[in-house]
């Protein structure tokens, strides 16, 4: 008796295209919450909604420990021409509050121009649900376009291209 073998085909397909859909999903439905404050560097805090407010932002998780993250700040500062007054940068350190010293130490000592913003509990980190860094994301009026995860050199130039791209 031979057995007929395309129902599983077919049901290897169907899940084959599931899983895909919902990464898609996943990568484009991180949405940031308008609602979570962060804390600037001074101690104030903001609204996500505030802080998205402009066209395009490029939002960067980093932190002080992970050399990536800071390589690849350190590149969109080299290419500061390729953006300035285009698009907007957003670094989100998510050091817990014992490490803010060390960031705002950082960041001084680096001269990123960006807007950085303290995670420290981690909240838009997992409101996001990501699990590592660096995370990079370009949105537009609140919605996430793009997103990747890592850092390799070069990436900055396809990403600042990328945002430009958004633009109205």
């Amino acid at each position: 008796m031979k057995l007929n073998h395309k129902p599983l085909t077919t049901m290897k397909k169907f899940l084959f295209t599931s899983v895909l859909i919902l990464a898609a999903t996943l990568a484009f439905g991180q949405d940031i919450p308008g609602n979570l404050a962060l804390k600037k560097l001074d101690g104030s805090e903001v609204l996500m909604k505030d802080v998205l407010k402009d066209d395009v932002v490029i939002v960067s998780f980093w932190a002080t420990w992970c050399k990536p993250c800071q390589a690849e700040l350190d590149a969109l500062y080299d290419i500061e021409d390729m953006w300035k007054d285009k698009v907007r940068i957003v670094a989100i350190s998510t050091d817990d509050s014992r490490a803010t010293a060390k960031v705002r130490s950082l960041v001084k000592g680096k001269r990123w121009p960006y807007e950085v913003l303290l995670d420290q509990n981690k909240a838009l980190f997992k409101a996001l649900n990501l699990s590592s860094i660096p995370f990079v994301m370009i949105v537009k009026d609140g919605e996430t376009l793009y997103s990747h995860t890592g850092y390799t050199p070069g990436n900055e130039r396809l990403l600042v291209e990328q945002a430009l791209k958004y633009l109205k």
